[in-house]
């Protein structure tokens, strides 16, 4: 009974509800989940801090096209990165579809990279098109982030996806190998990353958030600190199969976290020097 924990992943199933054919998947109800959630802290916030042109009708609009950017990218970004025989036959990368079959099969694969990208891309194509400062309101946005980062990974967990390398520690658990399918005792690398990307970099960026701070320094901080995050991660993830591995040990998600990180460094160089008052939790 004492490593009663390691078989928690054998009695989860995948699949919350299934209506005829269609399959409702507990990943899907979490991404939906984390992206109401996130909306709800943002509107609560924008109540209390009064960010001039922040209001509900601009949140709900800003997130509705972050979402679409954010499922535009993460799928690109999936297909490009870890699976580009998706691009073989594009239906596949937008429809629940197998393409030989036209059975429904759920779309599987996101990468956080791309849904990054794509959202950022479609939230900065909003704010520019009110005439308003894209920082100010980055930086507004970005303490909210790590609440659909952990719901989504706890998503990933009762998936049964994306588990982590084979281990002998005592908090390992039991799932199937992505390329074999053969349950091992392996690094719960998703509760890692809820851990991380959503509790810690929460708490973090609520401590730096009290403070006067550079305008831009809020994205600073999320980008910087995912990828830190992300890459030490990386080392417990098992690398999705066919993934390339650089320099003998360096996985994909590493090396898009360093180009994060650098990224991040850039952002640094360019915010504003004038400090800006952010209050709130």
């Amino acid at each position: 009974m004492a490593d009663w924990w390691q078989y928690l992943p054998e009695h989860i199933d995948p699949v919350a509800l299934t209506i005829g054919s269609l399959s409702v998947r507990w990943y899907a109800i979490c991404f939906l989940v984390g992206f109401f959630a996130t909306i709800g802290h943002l509107l609560v916030r924008s109540r209390k801090e009064r960010h001039q042109g922040f209001d509900p009708g601009m949140v709900w609009d800003s997130a509705v096209l972050t979402f679409v950017g954010v499922l535009v990218g993460g799928r690109l970004g999936y297909a490009l990165v870890y699976d580009p025989s998706l691009f073989l036959t594009p239906f596949s990368l937008i429809l629940p579809l197998d393409p030989g079959t036209g059975a429904y099969s759920g779309i599987h694969g996101m990468s956080f990279f791309g849904a990054l990208l794509g959202g950022g891309i479609m939230f900065f194509l909003h704010i520019r098109s009110r005439s308003l400062d894209f920082f100010t309101f980055a930086d507004h946005v970005a303490p909210s982030i790590p609440i659909a980062l952990f719901i989504g990974r706890i998503g990933n967990f009762l998936n049964l996806e994306l588990p982590g390398r084979t281990t002998s520690l005592p908090w390992g658990m039991y799932f199937p190998g992505p390329a074999t399918g053969i349950w091992e005792l392996r690094h719960p690398s998703q509760l890692y990353e809820a851990l991380l990307e959503g509790i810690v970099l929460f708490f973090v960026m609520v401590i730096f958030r009290k403070r006067n701070l550079p305008k831009g320094t809020m994205v600073v901080v999320f980008l910087g600190g995912y990828a830190v995050v992300r890459f030490l991660v990386e080392f417990f993830r098992e690398p999705d199969p066919g993934s390339p591995i650089f320099f003998g040990w360096m996985t994909v998600g590493q090396v898009l976290a360093l180009l994060l990180f650098v990224i991040s460094i850039f952002v640094l160089t360019r915010t504003d020097t004038q400090a800006t008052q952010v209050r709130g939790s």
